[in-house]
């Protein structure tokens, strides 16, 4: 499909959204007004038509003891009395005016019913609803209202409704362009904080409140995914440097041995050592970018693909019997505590290393006649694997740092090692949904590699236990 028979798609504008809405609410409120008008003017009627019901039944009753002069007289004080709309007469069996406003007999005769009739008055031609009854003389008692009442309550309605619809329309508007310049606010300073990171301000971040509404919980979340990157950035930045710096060492070492070697006058024998130094320091830079490589797929959780059920506490055995010889020469002892069957949903490969790289930091900085000590506990919902000793440790302020990538607490740079080990046990913790904490173990450290149990359940079969020393 060519990109010009797309249809735009819909776009919010705050001053178009604010006219529909009140539109939308002005529509609604004069169709609710219309209706209730309907409802309240047949109720309206509905009194009426009962009130000329019982005023004829009083004046047929007034006939029944006073007679027909009686019942005139009591008519002319109420055409005089009552309300405008109010409308009464009495006609002989012949159909002749006896008494009433009425001049003429209505048509048709609402005899027992309410209808609507045609009559005339001294002010001429009136169109009424009116009830007319017999008497027992036969003559016949007419009791009306015009629409002057009814044109009288539409008015008012009508000023109700004019006066509603004023107060709704200055409501809406005033409420309408507040949330506009409120949501343009907002979103236009979430649109700042966009334009500050585009611009190079890696610092910038939304503003939120403890409100907690949308633009709040949308603020948020853009501070977690910029958090997210500034972390990343300043992770490739630091190790752009660091890899910098740690590579010019063994690069120089080897251009060195190869401008060496390619000296004619350098032995056959001087050849080789050369080329044995180049391939060291080759295997040391590989080395470092495959810890690098797996430092970043488990922190991207590229790795996370790999994950498959294993019984955590066969692994630490192996691992154990794996780094029992080289605990050994470092003259330390190695003392596995017992262990539960423990399965979770793992990566292997990444975990050994994890763990091994724990232990060889022990065997490494523990000295001489340290114990080190390797267990795995096992909760609900998470696992830990301990490995402690009883060595010199790492000072409180260091604990944090040591686990970033390129860190070593001897300044000398040119030393063995390339300060990822912590990091990849860090990065494995990670990609399972733990943490990597360093501990005082009073004395020495306390390395604690919490993982998340995942959806494996309980190992089957019994435990196993090892103590190497």
């Amino acid at each position: 499909m060519r990109a010009g028979s797309l249809r735009p798609s819909l776009r919010l504008r705050p001053l178009a959204f604010t006219a529909f809405a009140m539109t939308t609410v002005l529509g609604a409120v004069a169709l609710a007004f219309y209706l209730v008008n309907l409802s309240a003017e047949d109720v309206f009627l509905d009194r009426e038509r009962d009130a000329a019901v019982a005023e004829g039944q009083i004046l047929a009753e007034a006939f029944a003891v006073e007679g027909a002069p009686g019942l005139v007289k009591r008519m002319e004080r109420r055409t005089r009395l009552a309300a405008p709309e109010s409308h009464y007469a009495l006609f002989d069996p012949a159909g002749r005016r006896i008494g009433g406003d009425l001049l003429a007999a209505p048509t048709p005769l609402p005899l027992g019913d309410w209808v609507k009739v045609s009559s005339r008055t001294r002010a001429g031609p009136i169109t009424l609803n009116a009830t007319a009854a017999r008497l027992p003389d036969g003559s016949l008692l007419v009791v009306g209202r015009d629409a002057a009442g009814q044109r009288d309550f539409e008015a008012r309605t009508a000023d109700g409704l004019l006066i509603a619809l004023a107060i709704v329309v200055t409501a809406s508007l005033g409420v309408g362009l507040l949330l506009n310049a409120l949501v343009i606010r907002r979103a236009e300073a979430v649109a700042g904080v966009a334009e500050r990171i585009a611009a190079g301000d890696l610092g910038a971040r939304a503003e939120v409140s403890e409100r907690g509404d949308s633009f709040d919980r949308i603020g948020a979340s853009l501070n977690r995914m910029l958090d997210r990157i500034e972390e990343l950035l300043t992770g490739m930045r630091t190790v752009t440097d660091s890899l910098a710096h740690d590579l010019r060492t063994p690069l120089t070492r080897m251009r060195g041995a190869v401008e060496g070697a390619l000296d004619p006058a350098t032995s056959h024998d001087d050849c080789r050592a050369a080329l044995d130094q180049v391939s060291q320091e080759l295997e040391r830079v590989l080395s470092v970018f495959a810890a690098l490589i797996d430092i970043a797929r488990a922190e991207s959780g590229l790795s996370r693909e790999m994950m498959q059920p294993l019984r955590l506490d066969e692994l630490a055995l192996d691992l154990a019997s794996l780094f029992a010889p080289v605990l050994e020469d470092a003259g330390q002892t190695l003392e596995v505590r017992p262990m539960d069957p423990l399965a979770i949903d793992g990566h292997e490969q990444l975990l050994r290393q994890a763990v091994g790289n724990l232990l060889f930091n022990a065997a490494r900085h523990a000295g001489s006649g340290a114990t080190v000590t390797l267990e795995v506990l096992g909760g609900r919902q998470a696992a830990e694997i301990v490995v402690a000793d009883d060595g010199p440790g790492i000072p409180d302020a260091d604990r944090e740092r040591v686990k970033d990538r390129f860190v070593r607490l001897d300044e000398a740079r040119g030393g063995a090692g390339s300060g990822l080990g912590l990091s990849i046990v860090a990065a494995a913790a990670k990609l399972h949904g733990g943490e990597l904490r360093l501990e005082d173990n009073r004395p020495g450290l306390r390395a604690v590699l919490t993982l998340g149990r995942g959806d494996a359940g309980p190992a089957p079969g019994p435990a196993r236990s090892a103590d190497a020393r």
